[in-house]
């Protein structure tokens, strides 16, 4: 023991800085950007007409239980639907859930596919600047779950 604090005495100690100093709203502003980003590299990779492939890794076991670290491909999922009339639904997803941005209103209608690189980029600027925190905040309040107070 005492061979130990030997050892110790020439250093000099100082506390790690936190780096988690975003407010939960910073996260969930962050967490919607990417997923917005994410969408536009997809929509401009199907209007130059080429395939958009994000992998990932994860662990998998062997047959005789060796863990295996290996690339998979991400699973994308559109967030615009093309209409009969060739318009375009966009829908921006927090989690599994569409914001609403109106009352009953829960998507962007875009005359084609074309426009996605146009106006992905500005729902990327305003949920930056906070324009759609409100948004954000109603779609969370509605995941988290009422306990009943007894």
């Amino acid at each position: 023991m005492e061979s130990t604090m030997n050892a110790l005495k020439g250093l000099t100690f100082a506390a790690v800085p936190r780096e988690n100093t975003l407010t939960p709203q910073q996260k969930r502003r962050n967490k919607l950007t990417a997923h917005l980003r994410e969408q536009l590299a997809m929509a401009e990779a199907e209007i130059d007409g080429r395939v958009h492939v994000v992998k990932k890794r994860r662990w998998e076991r062997t047959e005789d239980g060796q863990k295996h670290l290996i690339e998979v491909d991400k699973r994308l999922k559109q967030w615009w639907k093309p209409q009969g009339d060739g318009k375009v639904l966009l829908s921006v997803r927090y989690g599994a859930k569409p914001i609403e941005f109106e009352k009953g209103k829960d998507a962007v209608l875009l005359a084609d596919v074309k426009e996605l690189a146009t106006v992905l980029p500005k729902l990327i600027a305003a949920t930056e600047a906070g324009e759609l925190d409100t948004h954000i905040n109603a779609v969370t309040r509605a995941k988290q779950p009422v306990v009943a107070k007894r």
